[in-house]
């Protein structure tokens, strides 16, 4: 064999001699690429925070005649179930009665992409609470105490959703079956006695107990 063959042979192992000298220099960079991109993901807003319903909730007294529940009352439209993609014009905005998808949404906290009034109707008629908010009024700090007295109130009853609305022309609108509320701001006791009032009295709920 003559000399330059000799050299030719002993490239490679030459070459990944290099690299074993040098792979402690690219691996560190490579661990800090992967905590970079774990903290992006980790600290991305979350845009949606289920409640789980498990139960069909619990007893409730039926309501006594004459009683002035909180809100503001709209004629009920019916329940009549839609084919998906159909849409509906509603008696008010949000809407508290009317046709509606089959399928309702998720019960929970959402921060974007929300669910559409025909979707939305379906878990009135469920016995939920909807507390829309309006990202373009409502302050930040109280977005948060919003979104903190419905995880509280999920102890009670977790057939809420809270949602952003663009279309209201005040920070907080709260809709049951057949009612509707604004608010200016937030306002604890008032969403409180609304969602008292309202959770689990609906047509498809007898005395407190509800679809799951």
């Amino acid at each position: 064999m003559n000399k330059s063959n000799k050299i030719l042979r002993k490239r490679p192992s030459h070459f990944w001699e290099k690299v074993r000298e040098h792979i402690w220099l690219v691996f560190p960079f490579g661990i800090v690429a992967i905590v970079v991109i774990l903290a992006i993901v980790n600290n991305k807003p979350q845009i949606f925070e289920p409640f789980e319903i498990t139960t069909q909730g619990n007893p409730l007294p039926p309501l006594k005649a004459g009683v002035i529940l909180a809100g503001k009352t709209f004629p009920n439209l019916g329940q009549k179930h839609i084919p998906e993609g159909e849409r509906v014009t509603y008696n008010s905005n949000p809407p508290t009665s009317g046709s509606h998808y089959q399928i309702p949404a998720a019960w929970g906290i959402y921060s974007s992409n929300p669910p559409v009034d025909e979707r939305l109707v379906h878990n009135l008629e469920h016995g939920g609470i909807i507390i829309s908010y309006n990202p373009d009024l409502i302050k930040t700090e109280d977005l948060e105490k919003v979104k903190a007295q419905a995880r509280e109130l999920r102890a009670v009853n977790p057939r809420l959703i809270v949602v952003p609305r663009t279309s209201i022309d005040t920070a907080i609108a709260l809709t049951a079956w057949g009612y509707l509320q604004k608010l200016q701001g937030y306002d604890s006791q008032a969403i409180k006695t609304f969602y008292d009032a309202h959770i689990a009295r609906s047509p498809e709920c007898q005395n407190g107990l509800c679809p799951i």
